[in-house]
């Protein structure tokens, strides 16, 4: 298989229908957060970049998510936000604007992810007072796993599926997961894939964090 280009994605990306769901129950979600997804060739294949918040951080520390934050007075709009925040964290610079995703409202705090999709060049450069680590996702990789986990939720009386994405031993799980899931739907036919069932079960919400099923701490 011919490998996607940048171009097929915007193509995709640009019919792509997001979306701007409602608050979480209980929440606001009016605090927006630019996010930048990026997606980079690096040795034949298409990768985004994650990052692991350090603990040290009083919002959603030890999280995985996107490079991101809030807007500053300098910024004309979220993109420059997303795109600003992607070079400081992570030193990254955008060959391309492809397109963007639905916005996510986060359920543990009023956040609410306004994701972009870009293409970068290669190169990435932690700061360590922003991220500890950061992981390098293929997305050919989740487009051929045989499944997606997910938890099941009950919302408005019918059932949810929040997906889990384990990856490097860590577990991406809640907005985060969610925009992922969104980019793999939205270049799926890039790569001549279907994005993978859910699978329930795996995984459980346990105080105030998803574990494996069986683990409490």
């Amino acid at each position: 298989m011919a490998v996607p280009s940048s171009r097929e994605f915007r193509a995709l990306l640009s019919s792509h229908g997001w979306t701007e769901p409602p608050a979480l129950p209980g929440r606001k979600n009016d605090i927006l957060a630019g996010v930048l997804v990026p997606l980079c060739l690096d040795e034949g294949d298409w990768v985004t970049w994650m990052t692991l918040r350090p603990n040290s951080l009083s919002l959603h520390g030890g999280e995985v998510c996107f490079p991101g934050g809030h807007p500053e007075p300098a910024d004309d709009d979220l993109w420059d936000t997303a795109t600003r925040e992607a070079d400081e964290e992570l030193g990254l610079t955008v060959k391309a604007r492809l397109g963007r995703l639905s916005s996510m409202p986060l359920y543990t705090s009023d956040f609410r992810l306004v994701p972009f999709v870009a293409e970068v060049e290669p190169g990435v450069f932690p700061q360590p007072a922003e991220v500890e680590r950061v992981l390098r996702v293929a997305i050919l990789d989740w487009l051929d796993a045989p499944h997606i986990d997910a938890l099941v939720f009950e919302w408005q009386g019918q059932e949810v599926y929040s997906p889990v994405f384990p990856i490097e031993g860590l577990l991406t799980f809640g907005g985060t997961a969610h925009v992922f899931l969104e980019l793999l739907h939205a270049l799926a036919p890039a790569f001549g894939r279907v994005v993978p069932p859910f699978q329930a079960g795996g995984y459980a919400w346990v105080d105030g964090a998803v574990r494996p099923v069986g683990e409490t701490a």
